[in-house]
């Protein structure tokens, strides 16, 4: 991902805001399809369905300084001040900006990376390390653990190729900041 206009001056890739946007929408296809299907009971059979004129009955009993009140609007707003704030804060972002070594300064083009298109990478530069049979990448951003599997019993030295490697792999491309880079070696017998 690049930008090379000037209408940024920070090119920052977030995740969309689906979980809370989906909770939402689920909330308000349920409530649409129950007030749905009590419009048409009451069309069909004259009269309102007998859950509805109950909780109806029970409202009309309460009201704004009762306890059952104040703790169902309580709630309702609780709930709805917490959807807003998941809605509008603005999720992590999931890339690390890229600083091209030798680029010119006339030209403003930021790069990103995603923290999976880093993972990939240390993942691969691991893998082509003596030694090591089995790479797995877990990657946040600020550090890169890899799980390191190999037949070899010098697990200590194995793990310090793989941190060199991956470090100044990760330092190489241009991460910025470079993200912290550890790993776990396993022996497996053969």
């Amino acid at each position: 991902m690049s930008r090379s206009d000037a209408r940024s001056t920070s090119l920052v890739r977030r995740p969309s805001r689906t979980v809370p946007a989906t909770v939402a929408a689920l909330g308000l296809a349920a409530l649409g399809g129950f007030t749905v299907l009590a419009v048409v009971l009451r069309l069909v059979n004259g009269q309102w369905p007998p859950e509805i004129t109950g909780m109806a009955v029970q409202a009309a009993g309460l009201t704004w300084g009762a306890a059952a009140s104040m703790i169902i609007c309580g709630a309702a707003a609780a709930v709805g001040l917490v959807a807003i704030i998941e809605a509008v804060k603005p999720g992590r972002p999931s890339g690390t900006t890229l600083v091209l070594p030798g680029a010119a300064a006339a030209f403003e083009t930021e790069y990103m990376i995603s923290r999976r298109g880093f993972a990939r990478l240390a993942a691969a530069r691991a893998d082509g390390i003596d030694g090591v049979e089995k790479v797995s990448t877990v990657a946040t951003g600020r550090a890169v653990h890899l799980r390191v599997t190999t037949t070899s019993q010098q697990t200590e030295q194995i793990n310090t190729r793989v941190v060199e490697a991956v470090t100044s792999c990760l330092t190489g491309i241009g991460l910025n900041p470079p993200p912290r880079v550890t790993a776990t070696v396993r022996t497996i017998g053969v």
